[in-house]
């Protein structure tokens, strides 16, 4: 009997397996290789962790935080001071009685001419003449009025501004030179401030700029404003002068039947007792416009300094610059009664300046 033939694998399949065996030996290869490539990944992250934290902590990120607006310390407050000292006036006003008084504009020679005005009703109206045509007078300093009729007025000739005094018997209908009275009269050059002439001629005055002279009730007397606010009086005809008064806010001064008065803007003073020191300041009070000082003079002691009260007040809105230089004050001593020209209007006061008409 024939031996059985022993049956063979295909060749081909022997040869699979064989591949078989190699891939999975392959894969095993190729995670045994992943798997120690995460583990040393991770290793090294654990390593280098604490490094970046700590160069995290060592160089920390600043918070943005908004960078205050320093506010900056609030500026003291000044009150603003404004301080209106006396001008020369560009208005000249002289009272004969409550009824009666004379004004006119007035300037630096040649200008303006002298046309004055009169009334003679208690300010209602006025009548203007004209002294410039017959004496070709300008720049009126001062008017000396004896009633309606007659008045002396002093200013200076259109030619070559020397001082003149012109005079009228007729209510200003014309005008003649009266200049025999100048000798004597008072009166400022607004050329020379430094220099008052009175009845002993030109005699130095007590400041440097003397803007106003309020010839006194006696011959020999006057008064004089200066720039500076500063009051000075005479009864020497300007040979020695007395102690200066101090009135804040002066702007013009006249002579009235016992001394002198003074027009301020804002405060009045209020009663200045007479003082060892040299200068004396009057005292301010309340006063929302114009006040009426009261210049009173120690005849026994004439170097004193004069003393002042304040005896009215005008009222306005009228800023002091707005007044300065533009308003006129007059005294009629036959009957106590003040005359006040200011702005467009003419007032007169018969109780020191308290009430006005």
């Amino acid at each position: 009997m024939k031996g059985r033939k022993r049956s063979r694998a295909p060749r081909d399949g022997s040869r699979r397996r064989i591949w078989a065996y190699v891939a999975i030996a392959v894969f095993l290869i190729l995670d045994a290789f992943l798997v120690m490539a995460a583990l040393n990944a991770n290793r090294a992250d654990a390593e280098t962790a604490p490094v970046a934290a700590a160069e995290v902590s060592a160089t920390p990120t600043a918070t943005p935080t908004a960078t205050p607006t320093p506010t900056p310390a609030p500026r003291p407050t000044v009150a603003a001071t404004v301080t209106v000292g006396p001008v020369p006036a560009t208005r000249i006003l002289s009272a004969v009685s409550s009824t009666v008084a004379w004004r006119a504009v007035t300037g630096i020679c040649p200008d303006p001419l002298a046309d004055p005005e009169v009334s003679t009703d208690a300010g209602a109206t006025w009548t203007t003449t004209d002294a410039h045509t017959p004496t070709q007078v300008t720049a009126l300093q001062s008017i000396d009025p004896t009633n309606g009729s007659v008045a002396e007025l002093l200013g200076f000739a259109q030619t070559d501004c020397s001082a003149q005094v012109v005079r009228t018997f007729v209510g200003g209908d014309n005008y003649s030179s009266a200049d025999d009275e100048l000798d004597t009269a008072w009166y400022v050059d607004p050329a020379s401030r430094a220099e008052v002439h009175g009845p002993d001629g030109l005699q130095p005055a007590p400041c440097d700029s003397v803007v106003a002279v309020a010839p006194g009730r006696d011959t020999d007397a006057a008064a004089v404003l200066c720039a500076d606010a500063r009051v000075f009086t005479t009864a020497d005809a300007a040979a020695s002068w007395s102690a200066p008064l101090t009135v804040p806010g002066a702007l013009t001064l006249t002579a009235t039947s016992g001394g002198y008065l003074a027009l301020a803007a804002g405060a009045a003073p209020a009663a200045a007792e007479p003082t060892a020191t040299p200068a004396a300041t009057a005292t301010p009070a309340t006063c929302l416009g114009l006040s009426v000082i009261n210049l009173s003079v120690d005849f026994a002691d004439p170097a004193g300094a004069p003393t002042a009260a304040a005896t009215g007040c005008y009222v306005t809105a009228a800023a002091p610059a707005e007044l300065a230089g533009n308003i006129a004050v007059a005294s009629a001593a036959a009957d106590d009664t003040l005359w006040l020209w200011i702005g467009d209007a003419t007032l007169r006061s018969t109780d020191a300046g308290q009430t006005w008409l």
